[in-house]
């Protein structure tokens, strides 16, 4: 090893000084790599062997010590030294483990950051007026004003007011509901239109977001402890080496002396010393991780790859997920007669006036009857006199027209008096009931037209349950919307397992019922706050691109991008990777079992044992760079 030092050495007059500097620096080194990197390793192989529990960690700690410590003996007496064979084995397991860390401080941290998603504060309404008070000192039975615009603080009954609600952060539903006086609100929803005078109802402690905190808390560590690759083979592998190890020594020792029977000994640890087991596995897994983060998908960690490979059920959240969370204007409806997206001299007049009475307003029904009013080539008109109606819709004058126009809900109607025919009834009823939002407009004493406004379902939907149907998947939606439109969606995209209205809670059990028959194995799809919980629930849960970050941080997968057929294209390639994994250890399994027979009759001096070890890992590495020629085809 030092020859080249050597011959250096001449060349520059001083034959024995720089090989014995550079000697003591490598040992110096070394040292200081073993005592920082390897003591913790010897420490947690310590208490595993106290425990009884085997693993790699003894098999790491007794090949890099036994490196180290013979060739400290070799330094003082003069030989081959294996400084750079315990070093190597030390720096890998280190940075596996570090990335495994990291991995779990940062759901910890995003668990923790849902707990934020509600203002501290809360403007409460006590005796000497208004003021604002921490959550934390909000009594039960206090009443708190919540203006519109604000997010709510508390869980709590409204007393008085009346308006539109965006419950999306914790029921999924993407369209706001109207609520009123004695009905139920929740923290870290969003007043849209009105404002509300809540009673409060429960502590902070227990409102509805911190129980979904813990939720996501519980569900995490009621995970099965997923063991490696490894160290599962390590677990019988360890034991049967240190024995064999002793045994040459011993046997050998008693013919040969001990020194020599201490090298056949080191020659069988530094053979079977898990340098091309303990990578067979983190390299793989590592390139896979690589691999998926250029495409724009961030896994957790290695062992999430493993799991994905085994899902055998995707489970999906509806809006935002296998929708795109926003609306469209599906039907203008008069009388008996339908138009699509507003066709028609009499329909487009009509969709007119609707566009532009939602010309103020940011409700997403009256973004999706704009962009439809546009789509159709229609101008918007001022308005005047426009005001709104709180949960249920607007008013105005149009101008060019004398009447004032309402449009709003069907009860919005029946408060103004306006007659609706029988056949426009029941037109909007088929659409009401197929999941559909309708909306009403009303003038003089009568309803004129009614707008159907649905969820766009995304492009790729379709495409992405055919691939995961011939990767042999399972597939359920799982939504808290309604029956009508989550049906709808389901018989849409030939998905027949189909449970709609589900609270986040009630999302968890169903991950875990599915769960808990093995060897059926879970992945959760979801993008929203609501759905952290069910995804940190299940053995591997997805978060899409356009999810809220405490959902991506709770999950195992983020996916940066938006593009559902990602999935499939994941399932596949984490069975590429499982497979790599598997041919790694066949081969590093055999290949130690050849090493440690020949070591063990004295055919495999050290020297020669610590190149196969190196010759072996290079094997590894040339097979798992496969992965990344395959990556495209996976």
């Amino acid at each position: 090893r030092y020859a080249d030092q050597y011959v250096l050495g001449h060349v520059l007059g001083e034959p024995d000084a720089l090989a014995v500097f550079s000697q003591y620096y490598v040992m110096l080194t070394a040292t200081l790599v073993v005592a920082v990197l390897g003591i913790p390793i010897l420490r947690d192989a310590l208490r595993g062997l106290v425990a009884l529990r085997t693993g790699v960690d003894p098999l790491i700690a007794v090949g890099a010590f036994s490196a180290y410590a013979a060739s400290v003996v070799a330094f003082v007496r003069g030989g081959e030294t294996y400084f750079d064979t315990a070093t190597m084995i030390l720096i890998f397991v280190t940075l596996g483990r570090f990335l495994e860390a990291r991995g779990r401080a940062s759901a910890s941290e995003a668990i923790r950051a849902l707990k934020g998603l509600v203002p501290d504060t809360a403007r409460v309404l006590r005796a000497g007026g208004e003021a604002m008070v921490p959550v934390t000192d909000v009594g039960i039975g206090e009443r708190v004003l919540v203006r519109p615009g604000e997010m709510i603080p508390v869980d709590g009954v409204i007393h008085e007011g009346c308006g539109s609600v965006n419950e999306a952060s914790l029921t999924g539903e993407s369209r706001p509901v109207t609520r009123e006086a004695g009905h139920r609100l929740l923290a870290g929803t969003l007043s849209l239109d009105g404002a509300f005078v809540v009673t409060v109802t429960a502590p902070t402690e227990d409102r509805a977001i911190a129980r979904l905190a813990r939720l996501a808390e519980e569900a995490k560590q009621q995970k099965p402890a997923w063991m490696g690759l490894a160290d599962r083979v390590a677990a019988a592998f360890t034991p049967l080496v240190i024995v064999l190890a002793a045994g040459a020594l011993v046997f050998w020792g008693m013919r040969l002396g001990f020194v020599q029977g201490l090298l056949i000994a080191l020659s069988v640890l530094l053979i079977a010393c898990p340098c091309t087991l303990g990578v067979a596995t983190p390299l793989a897994f590592w390139t896979g991780l690589a691999i998926a983060a250029r495409r724009g998908i961030l896994v957790r960690s290695g062992v999430v790859l493993e799991r994905l490979a085994q899902v055998t059920d995707v489970f999906f959240d509806k809006t935002g997920t296998l929708t795109r969370g926003t609306f469209r204007l599906a039907e203008v409806l008069s009388g008996f007669e339908t138009r699509s997206n507003g066709n028609g001299a009499g329909h487009r007049s009509l969709l007119q006036v609707a566009a532009s009475l939602e010309s103020r307003a940011e409700h997403p029904v009256a973004v999706a009857l704009r962009n439809g009013a546009a789509a159709a080539g229609v101008a918007e008109l001022p308005v005047s006199a426009w005001r709104a109606e709180p949960g249920l819709g607007v008013r105005g004058r149009v101008a060019g027209r004398e009447v004032e126009y309402v449009l709003g809900s069907r009860r919005l109607m029946e408060r103004a008096g306006f007659q609706l025919t029988s056949g426009l009834a029941e037109a909007a009823a088929r659409y009401g009931e197929s999941g559909e939002t309708v909306v009403y407009l009303g003038s003089g004493g009568r309803v004129h037209a009614a707008f159907a406004v649905g969820e766009e379902a995304r492009a790729e939907a379709g495409s992405v349950v055919s691939a995961l149907r011939q990767l042999g998947a399972r597939m359920a939606i799982l939504s808290g919307d309604e029956r009508g439109s989550t049906e709808r969606l389901g018989a849409a995209l030939g998905i027949t397992d189909v449970r709609w209205g589900l609270m986040p809670h009630e999302k968890v059990a169903a991950v875990q019922t599915a769960s808990d028959h093995a060897p059926r194995r879970v992945a959760m799809v979801g993008d929203g706050i609501n759905d952290a919980a069910a995804l940190a629930a299940a053995d591997v849960g997805i978060a899409m691109g356009c999810g809220a970050d405490v959902t991506r941080e709770a999950a195992d997968v983020a996916m940066v991008g938006g593009d559902l057929m990602q999935i499939p294209w994941l399932l596949r390639f984490s069975r590429r990777v499982r497979r790599t994994v598997a041919t790694n250890l066949m081969w590093s399994f055999a290949y130690n079992t050849a090493g440690i027979g020949l070591a063990l009759t004295g055919w495999l001096p050290p020297v020669l044992a610590a190149m196969a070890m190196v010759l072996s890992s290079l094997f590894v590495i040339g097979n798992t760079r496969r992965l990344s020629r395959s990556a495209a085809g996976a």
